[in-house]
C-alpha cells in the first residue's frame, strides 16, 4: 500500500512538471507571439479593451504558475519522504517534523497565491464582463496551522522516543 502511495506520489510530481512546461510555453507564445497566436487566442473577444484584460489575465495565470509547481513538488516529494520514513519504522522523527513544517509554508504559499489569483480574477471579471472563476476555500487555510501542529507533535514524539531508547 505505501509503495502504491509513493508511485502515485511520483507521477502526481511528473505530471505537476509536465502541466507548469504546458504552462510555461503558453506564456511564451503569448508574449512572444509568433503567427499572430495572440489574435487566435483573444480573437473572440471583440472589444480591444476586453481582448487586453483577458490577456493580462492569462499572462498573469501562466505567471503564477511555476511558483505553485515548485511549492506542490516540494510537498509531493517531502510527503515521499515521509512515507519511506514511516516504512523503517521512524515516523516520529526531527526529520518528518522539519518536513511538515515545510509542506506548512509551502501550502501557504499555495494559498497566498490563490488569494491573488482572486483578486485578479475579481478584477477581470468586473473590467470585462466575462466571469473569470475563483471562490475562496476556507480549507487551505485552515490545513496550515493544523500541518504546523502537527509538525510540533512529530518533534514532540521524536524527543520522547529519544528519552526512551536513552532509558532502555
Amino acid at each position: 500500500m505505501l509503495l502504491t502511495l509513493i508511485w502515485i506520489l511520483r507521477v502526481t510530481n511528473w505530471l505537476n512538471w509536465i502541466v507548469t512546461a504546458a504552462f510555461t510555453a503558453l506564456l511564451v507564445l503569448l508574449i512572444v507571439n509568433p503567427g499572430e497566436f495572440r489574435a487566435d487566442v483573444l480573437g473572440r473577444f471583440g472589444d480591444p479593451r476586453i481582448q487586453h484584460v483577458v490577456m493580462t489575465w492569462l499572462v498573469a495565470v501562466c505567471a503564477t504558475v511555476p511558483p505553485v509547481a515548485v511549492a506542490a513538488h516540494l510537498i509531493l516529494t517531502r510527503l515521499t519522504a515521509m512515507i519511506r520514513d514511516t516504512q523503517k519504522g521512524e515516523a516520529f522523527s526531527k526529520a518528518n517534523a522539519a518536513r511538515l513544517t515545510l509542506i506548512a509554508w509551502a501550502l501557504l504559499a499555495i494559498n497566498l497565491i490563490d488569494l491573488a489569483y482572486g483578486q485578479l480574477s475579481t478584477w477581470a471579471s468586473a473590467e470585462s464582463g466575462e466571469y473569470f472563476g475563483w471562490s475562496p476555500s476556507l480549507t487551505g487555510w485552515l490545513a496550515v496551522p493544523l500541518l504546523l501542529v502537527l509538525a510540533r507533535l512529530f518533534r514532540e514524539g521524536a524527543a520522547m522516543r529519544d528519552d526512551l531508547a536513552g532509558t532502555v
